[in-house]
């Protein structure tokens, strides 16, 4: 191209520029607004923090070695890394349209011609051509950069989405092994009950061989032994199930945790708490991946409306052609060009317009779904807070009952000592006193279940970083 095209291609570039300013977006759509921290009346950021390791502060190391295993072979893991890789991929595939492109090219077209002209000696001719062909997309309107921002907005939710998976495996793992804590620590209960009912058991037909009580004192002990024997194979039935679960966590087969026994069941660490506040919306994995869905869907609308404006594209290319093949490198078969292209959209029978309202459409979608999430996820918060307070009122009139039922026992220890009861009511008093204790226990589990459900609710320590190319 010579210098005096330039101020030709230099105005079409203008007149396309004005026109496409020009071509009708259709009708104009009021975009759906997120949700606010005012709006949803949240409290300023206060105390609430979560470690990211928050299951280590139990110290409990045969917990820590599942929560571990977890993370690193669960198989929903592996799939939402895969997911993450497929999306960075995704990135460099449309980043890759705002650059250079280059090409080899290399044909042989046979050309047939009428035998009759006089000028040809026969009826075909073969051009051989070479050539490297470069072209270039100039970004004027900035449709390639939101079309790479809407890509890693589309990473960025994915890998969000990851550690939300991450979050709620831990929960997972935590929760099954409370209850595996639990009915190993009710299983023990249950052996203790049977050893004092059949203590109670002897203890009656003694007296009823004796001629002390009537037979039919013997079948209420019956009926309980045989209730504490039903209730200990259902423990030890849950007991496998909780195993073959915490084996399925691990992307391990159900017989991997055949042998686990849990750790005695000790009550977590009271988290420091106040109002829900603003900095919840950043701190939850799957608020996150959903605002980064928004982010996503804004670019994609920027991208369909640049798609009204005149497209620049340079192409260049050079080469060898020949009539011949043993010409073909030779210099006199050498060319070269240089084609600037400019495309304009006028008329498309409502496809630009109809793709814009599909990216708005998307968007305003993007935008509900990120407020759902919000609210329930500050629902979800809340139940985890108000669960947790409930929790520690249950486990401490739990506690306080069992003490009572203790010094109960005690209380008619000392008095079968004293010879002013006899042992059948001692009996009853520790029966009393270990179906407390039972209680105690699963006030205890639910004390613990409702710290792993209020450390998840808060975002288990999540922290947001970058998209990365």
């Amino acid at each position: 191209m010579n210098k005096k095209s330039w101020p030709q291609t230099a105005g079409a570039l203008l007149l396309s520029a004005m026109i496409g300013g020009c071509a009708s977006f259709g009708p104009d759509v009021t975009p759906e607004q997120a949700l606010s921290a005012e709006q949803l009346k949240l409290a300023a950021p206060g105390k609430q923090s979560v470690s990211a390791d928050w299951w280590r502060q139990l110290n409990d190391p045969a917990l820590n070695r599942l929560v571990e295993a977890t993370l690193q072979d669960a198989p929903s893991l592996k799939l939402a890394a895969a997911r993450l890789r497929q999306a960075r991929a995704a990135v460099g595939i449309v980043e890759s349209k705002d650059g250079p492109q280059l090409d080899a090219t290399a044909n042989a077209v046979d050309l047939h011609y009428d035998p009759l002209q006089p000028l040809l000696k026969k009826d075909h001719l073969t051009a051989y051509t070479a050539a490297l062909v470069g072209s270039w997309e100039f970004d004027f309107w900035g449709k390639n950069h939101a079309a790479v921002s809407a890509a890693l907005g589309q990473q960025q939710a994915i890998a969000y989405e990851g550690q939300q998976t991450r979050l709620l495996l831990t929960q997972a793992v935590l929760a099954q092994y409370t209850q595996l804590q639990r009915n190993q620590a009710q299983a023990k209960l249950i052996s203790q009950r049977l050893a004092v009912a059949e203590s109670r058991r002897a203890l009656t037909q003694a007296r009823v061989n004796a001629g002390l009580l009537p037979g039919d004192n013997q079948r209420g002990n019956e009926v309980s032994i045989d209730r504490l024997q039903q209730q200990q194979s259902a423990l030890n039935a849950d007991i496998e199930r909780n195993r073959h679960a915490l084996a399925a966590l691990t992307g391990q087969g159900p017989q991997a945790a055949a042998s686990l026994d849990a750790a005695p069941l000790a009550l977590p660490p009271a988290p420091a708490l106040d109002s829900l506040n603003a900095d919840l919306l950043g701190r939850r994995p799957d608020i996150a991946a959903q605002r980064a869905r928004v982010e996503s869907m804004s670019q994609s609308v920027k991208e369909a409306r640049a798609e009204f404006y005149p497209n620049v594209k340079l192409t260049a290319f050079a080469g060898q052609s020949s009539l011949e093949l043993d010409q073909l490198w030779k210099s006199n078969s050498s060319l070269w060009g240089f084609m600037p292209a400019i495309s304009l959209p006028i008329f498309h029978s409502g496809q630009l317009q109809s793709n814009l309202a599909k990216q708005q459409a998307g968007y305003d979608m993007a935008v509900q779904q990120y407020n759902q999430t919000v609210v329930d996820a500050l629902r979800d918060a809340a139940d985890s807070v108000s669960g947790w307070q409930s929790s520690q009122r249950q486990l401490q009139q739990a506690e306080r009952a069992l003490n009572s039922s203790r010094r109960a026992s005690d209380a008619m220890a000392a008095r079968l000592r004293a010879g002013l009861v006899n042992k059948l009511s001692l009996l009853d008093a520790q029966d009393a006193q270990l179906s407390q204790q039972s209680i105690y226990i699963d006030a205890m589990a639910a004390n613990r279940l409702a710290w792993a459900s209020l450390n998840t609710a808060l975002g288990g320590g999540f922290q947001t970083e970058p998209a990365t190319r």
